[in-house]
C-alpha cells in the first residue's frame, strides 16, 4: 500500500509537469521589429510591432515612444497580435518628421524575468539623431536572486531531513538494539531535524514573499487585474503551487510527524509523504528554470534540471544532517562512536556519490544548453559565476575523496580497535571535513540561486570593457591604411578605413575596398564585407564580423585602376570581456583556455568525459556498500564513457585534420607576400603557372590537373590545410611534398602568397 501511494504521488507530479511545459526561450528578447532598429522611414507605419522569442504577458508589458527631446508620444494600448502571444504592437498617431526612440519592457510568462530595451528609428531624418545603438537589458534583481537562493536552501533542508532519515540513518539503526544513550541520540536528531525542516519551510515562505515583493515593485500586483494576469503565467502558477505544497508540508510536519512516542514514529508514512512533498517543491523550481524556457528538448531538459536540483539538495541537505549527527554523537563512548561514524560514512558515501554523479552529469548537459560555448563560459557573468560554482564543487569533491580514500580506512581501523589512542583524532578529523564540505555546499546553493536569475550565457552579452575605439595602421606598398573599430566590442562594430598615399594625402580613386575576416582559433571559414565610400579617402563598413573571443586576421583589399590589388593585413585579439584590441604578447590564461577548447572542439570534451568516467568507476567501486549501489554508480560511469567515446568518435571521423591545430604565425604583409612570391616562382610555376591558374608548362601532362588558385579554390580551405599540403603533398594527385626543400616558415610565406593569387584574376581584369 505504501509503495502504491508513493508511486501515485510521483505520477501526479509528473503529470503536473507535463501539463505546464510549453517550449519557449529564456528572457524575452526581440527577434523582429517594424520599424527596424536605426531604420530611416519615408512612410510611417500604422503600428510599432515587436516580435519576441517567447510569449509575454500583455497586461504587464509596455511599448512606449519618445521624441528626440525625450517627450512621450501617446500611442494605443499594447496588444498581442499572434496566436502564441509573442508579437506585441501599439498603434501610432500621426507623427512629424524626426528621430524617435522605442522603449519596451516585457514580462516572461515562464520564469518571471523582466527584459527591457530601446531602439531608434528616423522618420524623414537619420535615427542617429537619437542614438545609433539598440540596447537590451535583462534585469537582475537582488531580491529575486535572494529569493531563489532561499528557495533552494529551504528545499535542501527539507530534502536533507527526509532523505537522510529514510536513506541513511534508519537503515543503520532499524534492526539494531541500541543502548539508552544511542536511543536518546536517535530521538534528539529526529526532534532537531523537525525544527530544521520547519526552518526550511520558513525560508521557502520568505522566498515566496520576496518574489511577490520584487514582482509587485514592477507590476503592482496589489491591483486585482494585474494579480490575475500574473497568476495566469507559468511563473505565477508555480508560485501559487509552491505555496500550496509548502502549506501541506507544514501541516504534515506539525501534525503527523510525531517523535514523542520514540523510535517507532521515525519511519512512518508521514516521513515518506514529506520526502515526496520536498520532491514536488523541487519540481516547481525546474518548471520555471532556464531549462523550461528552451525551444527544443524541453521535457528532457526539465527532467534533467529536476534531477540536478534533486541531486544537489539531497547532497547539500544530507551533508548538514550528517555533520549534525557526527557532532551530537561526540558524547558517545569510543566504541559506539566509532561504529556510528563508520556506518554513517558507508551509508552516506554511496548516496552522496550517486547524487554527486548525477549532479555532475546533469550539470554538464545543462551547461551545454545554457552557456553556449567556451567563449560565453569565460566572457559572460553567467559563465564566470558557473566557473566559480564548479570550482567550489571541485573543492567539495576533493574533500569527499579524502574522506573516501584516506579517512574511511582509518575509521575501519579504529572501529576494530576503538580504544586506540588515535580514535578521537580520526573521528574529529572526519567530523571537521564533513562540516567544511557542508559549508562549501551551502555556498554552492547561493551561487545556484544567483545563476537561476541571471541571463543565460548563450543569450547574454559579453562582459565587455567600456565601449571605445581601437585604431590599427598598416603600410601596404605605396599606401598607408588606418582602420578604426568602434565600439571595439565583440558583435556589431563600425569599421572606418582611411587610405592615404606616401605623402599623407587621401586616396580617392579606389574602385573597391573590401575586408576579409578570418578567425584563427578554429576552422569556421571567412566572412567578407564591402566598405562604402564616405568621401575624402574614407570608407565605412558596419556589421558583426568579429563574433568570437580569440585571434582574428583582418585583411583590407584595395582595388585601384591599372594596378594590382593592394592588401593591408592586421591581427586583432577579441578579449575575454569582448573588447577588441591589437594583438599583443600578453598571456591571459582564461583566453588561452577558451582558444584551446574552441579549437579542439569535441576532442578535448570527449577526453575530459572519458577521464571522468574512468575516475567515477574507481570512485564507485570504493563508495558502493552493496551491489545495487555499485550498479547505480557504475551506470553513471558507463553513460559518461559512452558520451565521451561518441564525442571522440565524431571528432576523429568528422572534425580532425592534420591542420586543425595549425595557425599561421606570419602576418601576410608586403614582406611576407614578397618572400612567398619568390618561393612560388622557384617551386610552383611549372605546374600552377605564373598567375596560379593551373596552366604551367607541365600542367597538361598531369592528372588531375593542378589547382587554379584564381578560381576560388583556396577560399574554402584554412591556411593550415595549404600549409600541410605544401609540406606533405596530396595523396593520389601529382602534388608533391616540399617538406625537404622548404622550412616551416617558408611554407607559411608561400601560403600567404597563394592567398593573394586567389584574387589576382579579378584584379587583372579590372586593370584592363
Amino acid at each position: 500500500m505504501m509503495k502504491f501511494r508513493r508511486t501515485l504521488l510521483l505520477l501526479l507530479l509528473a503529470g503536473l509537469m507535463w501539463l505546464w511545459v510549453q517550449p519557449v526561450f529564456a528572457h524575452a528578447v526581440p527577434e523582429f521589429s517594424n520599424p527596424a532598429p536605426n531604420a530611416l522611414l519615408d512612410e510611417l507605419p500604422d503600428n510599432v510591432i515587436i516580435q519576441f522569442n517567447e510569449p509575454i504577458v500583455a497586461n504587464l508589458s509596455r511599448i512606449e515612444l519618445l521624441t528626440q527631446a525625450g517627450e512621450a508620444v501617446e500611442t494605443g494600448p499594447l496588444q498581442l497580435i499572434d496566436a502564441d502571444g509573442r508579437t506585441a504592437a501599439v498603434s501610432l498617431p500621426d507623427l512629424e518628421q524626426g528621430a524617435y526612440l522605442v522603449s519596451w519592457q516585457v514580462l516572461s510568462t515562464v520564469d518571471g524575468h523582466t527584459t527591457s530595451g530601446t531602439f531608434a528609428f528616423g522618420y524623414g531624418v537619420a535615427a542617429t539623431a537619437v542614438t545609433s545603438e539598440s540596447t537590451i537589458t535583462a534585469q537582475l534583481s537582488p531580491l529575486s536572486a535572494i529569493a531563489r537562493w532561499l528557495t533552494l536552501t529551504g528545499i535542501a533542508l527539507l530534502m536533507g531531513l527526509f532523505a537522510f532519515r529514510l536513506l541513511v540513518w534508519n537503515p543503520i539503526v532499524a534492526d539494531v538494539d541500541l543502548e539508552a544513550e544511542e536511543e536518546a541520540l536517535d530521538l534528539k536528531l529526529a526532534q532537531l531535524g523537525i525544527r530544521i525542516g520547519i526552518t526550511g519551510i520558513v525560508l521557502l515562505g520568505l522566498g515566496l514573499v520576496l518574489i511577490f515583493i520584487d514582482q509587485t515593485r514592477v507590476y503592482d500586483l496589489l491591483q486585482t487585474a494585474n494579480l490575475q494576469s500574473w497568476i495566469g503565467t507559468r511563473f505565477g502558477t508555480m508560485w501559487l503551487t509552491r505555496f500550496l505544497l509548502l502549506a501541506i508540508s507544514h501541516f504534515n510536519l506539525s501534525l503527523f510527524v510525531d517523535v514523542k512516542n520514540g523510535r517507532k514514529e521515525l519511519r512512518g508514512w508521514e516521513w515518506w509523504l514529506g520526502f515526496v512533498l520536498a520532491i514536488g517543491l523541487s519540481l516547481t523550481v525546474s518548471l520555471i528554470s532556464h531549462s523550461a524556457a528552451l525551444s527544443d528538448e524541453t521535457i528532457q531538459s526539465i527532467l534533467i534540471d529536476w534531477v540536478h536540483v534533486l541531486a544537489g539538495t539531497i547532497w547539500a541537505g544530507g551533508l548538514l544532517f550528517l555533520a549534525l549527527a557526527l557532532w551530537h554523537a561526540r558524547h558517545l563512548n569510543n566504541e559506539a562512536r566509532a561504529w556510528l561514524n563508520l556506518s554513517l560514512m558507508l551509508n552516506f558515501s554511496a548516496i552522496a556519490a550517486i547524487a554527486v554523479g548525477l549532479l555532475l552529469t546533469s550539470g554538464g548537459y545543462l551547461a551545454a544548453k545554457h552557456v553556449g560555448g567556451w567563449t560565453e563560459l569565460i566572457g559572460t557573468a553567467y559563465g564566470l559565476l558557473l566557473l566559480g560554482k564548479i570550482g567550489l564543487a571541485l573543492v567539495t569533491i576533493a574533500i569527499a575523496g579524502i574522506n573516501l580514500l584516506f579517512v574511511k580506512p582509518r575509521l575501519s581501523a579504529v572501529y576494530e580497535e576503538p580504544e586506540s589512542k588515535r580514535t578521537p583524532r580520526v573521528l574529529r578529523r572526519f567530523s571537521l571535513l564533513v562540516w567544511l564540505e557542508m559549508s562549501i555546499a551551502l555556498l554552492i546553493l547561493a551561487a545556484a540561486g544567483v545563476l537561476t536569475d541571471l541571463q543565460r550565457g548563450v543569450d547574454a552579452p559579453l562582459l565587455a570593457d567600456a565601449p571605445g575605439q581601437t585604431i590599427v595602421t598598416q603600410s601596404a606598398e605605396d599606401l598607408q591604411v588606418e582602420m578604426t573599430i568602434e565600439p571595439a566590442l565583440v558583435g556589431a562594430n563600425t569599421f572606418d578605413i582611411l587610405i592615404t598615399d606616401e605623402n599623407g594625402e587621401p586616396v580617392t580613386n579606389a574602385e573597391d575596398v573590401s575586408v576579409r575576416y578570418t578567425f584563427l582559433g578554429q576552422s569556421i571559414g571567412s566572412s567578407n564585407g564591402t566598405a562604402e565610400s564616405i568621401g575624402n579617402g574614407r570608407y565605412r563598413l558596419d556589421g558583426s564580423y568579429i563574433s568570437l573571443i580569440g585571434t582574428w586576421q583582418v585583411e583590407v583589399s584595395i582595388r585601384r585602376p591599372n594596378t594590382f590589388d593592394t592588401f593591408a593585413a592586421y591581427r586583432l585579439e577579441a578579449g575575454v570581456g569582448g573588447n577588441i584590441r591589437e594583438l599583443d604578447s600578453g598571456v591571459r590564461p582564461l583566453e588561452e583556455f577558451a582558444k584551446f577548447m574552441n579549437r579542439t572542439g569535441r576532442g578535448a570534451t570527449g577526453v575530459g568525459i572519458v577521464l571522468f568516467a574512468l575516475l567515477w568507476g574507481f570512485v564507485g567501486v570504493r563508495a558502493a556498500k552493496n551491489e545495487g549501489q555499485l550498479v547505480a554508480l557504475l551506470a553513471i560511469s558507463l553513460v559518461c564513457f559512452w558520451l565521451g567515446g561518441s564525442q571522440l568518435f565524431t571528432f576523429f571521423t568528422e572534425e580532425y585534420t592534420p591542420s586543425k591545430f595549425a595557425t599561421n604565425p606570419i602576418l601576410p604583409d608586403v614582406e611576407s607576400v614578397a618572400i612567398g612570391q619568390e618561393l612560388f616562382n622557384e617551386n610552383c610555376i611549372a605546374c600552377h603557372g605564373p598567375e596560379g591558374r593551373g596552366d604551367g608548362p607541365t600542367a597538361q601532362s598531369l592528372t588531375p590537373p593542378p589547382a587554379d588558385f584564381a578560381a576560388g579554390h583556396t577560399a574554402t580551405h584554412t591556411d593550415g590545410d595549404l600549409y600541410f599540403w605544401i609540406l606533405q603533398g596530396i595523396e593520389e594527385t601529382p602534388m608533391p611534398a616540399f617538406g625537404d626543400q622548404l622550412t616551416e616558415e617558408q611554407a607559411w610565406h608561400l601560403v600567404n602568397y597563394v592567398r593573394r593569387l586567389s584574387v589576382r584574376e579579378d584584379s587583372s581584369v579590372s586593370s584592363q
